[in-house]
C-alpha cells in the first residue's frame, strides 16, 4: 500500500490488485498482506471505496451486480462498502495504522451511528 498527501491536501492511497477472468467473471485479487490488524482494515476500507467508485462509473448498476461479477457474497459487498460512511478521522486513522486495538473488522460490521462524532466515540473512546 502507498500513500501520499496531495497538494490540494487529499491524501491519495493505491493498493495494488489486479482483475483475472476466471469462469468469464472478473475477480479482484489483491496481493498477500500481513495480517497485522491494521493492513485488512485498511484493505477492506479501499474496497469499499473502489466498489463505489464501479457503481458511480457505471461499470455495475447495483451492489448485487458486483458481487455476482467479483465473485464474492451480496452481503459481504455491501458490509464492506458500509466503510465508506466512517468519519474521515477514522479512516485517517485507519490509512496510517494508528488505531486502538478495538477497531476492528468485527467491530466495524456492526450498524455504525450515522453522526461521525459519535462514530469517533464509538471506536476512538479507548483515548
Amino acid at each position: 500500500m502507498i500513500s501520499k498527501i496531495l497538494e490540494n491536501g487529499n491524501l491519495q492511497v493505491t493498493i495494488p490488485v489486479s482483475l483475472k477472468a476466471m469462469s468469464g467473471r472478473r475477480k479482484i485479487i489483491a496481493p498477500d498482506v500481513v495480517a497485522d490488524g491494521t493492513e485488512p482494515l485498511a484493505l477492506a476500507l479501499a474496497r469499499a471505496f473502489r466498489w463505489q467508485q464501479y457503481i458511480d462509473e457505471g461499470k455495475f448498476h447495483n451492489i448485487k451486480e458486483l458481487a455476482r461479477n467479483i465473485g464474492q457474497d451480496e452481503a459481504v459487498v455491501a458490509r464492506t462498502m458500509r466503510l465508506r460512511l466512517l468519519s474521515p478521522k477514522i479512516v485517517h486513522r485507519i490509512l496510517f495504522g494508528d488505531i486502538p486495538a478495538s477497531l476492528n473488522l468485527t467491530a466495524l460490521r456492526q450498524p455504525l451511528p450515522d453522526v461521525w462524532e459519535d462514530q469517533e466515540k464509538l471506536f476512538l473512546k479507548a483515548e
